[in-house]
This record gives C-alpha cells, structure tokens and sequence, in this order.
C-alpha cells in the first residue's frame, strides 16, 4: 500500500479513520485531499482511496477496521 487519499468534502464521515491511520501508520503516505473525483460515493458512504482505488463502508470505524487489516495483510 502506497497512498491513501481522503476526500476533505467526505471529511465528516471519514475524520477518526483518517487521524487514526494517520497516528497508527506514520510510515503511510495518508493525506487528505480536496475532491477526489468519486462525488457519487462521497455523498453515500465514508470511502477513501487506496492506490487509485475505492474502498468503502458503511461507517467510519468499519472503513477503518477494512484499511487495517489491508495494511496488515500487505506487511506479512
């Protein structure tokens, strides 16, 4: 996992993943950007990219529990 890009317009939804992985991985390329281009997802559900693809869910712990174990996974 190289990048990972929050939307500042999802921000809301998304602000405890964000600090946590921020905190937990400051090795990780996480940073927050203004519009990533993905408007439908941003209004429905929190969502982050990973590496230029969308990773959703259907609150903002469970889009962190999701990005965890990615990282995880992908350190082994």
């Amino acid at each position: 996992m190289e990048k990972v890009y929050f939307c500042t317009k999802n921000d809301f939804k998304t602000n405890k993943a964000y600090k946590s992985l921020k905190s937990s991985y400051p090795n990780l390329k996480i940073k927050r950007k203004g519009c990533l281009g993905k408007c439908k997802t941003c209004k429905q559900c929190p969502f982050t990219l990973v590496d230029g693809k969308v990773v959703k869910s259907e609150t903002g712990k469970e889009l962190y529990s999701k990005l965890n174990k990615r990282i995880l996974k992908e350190s082994v």
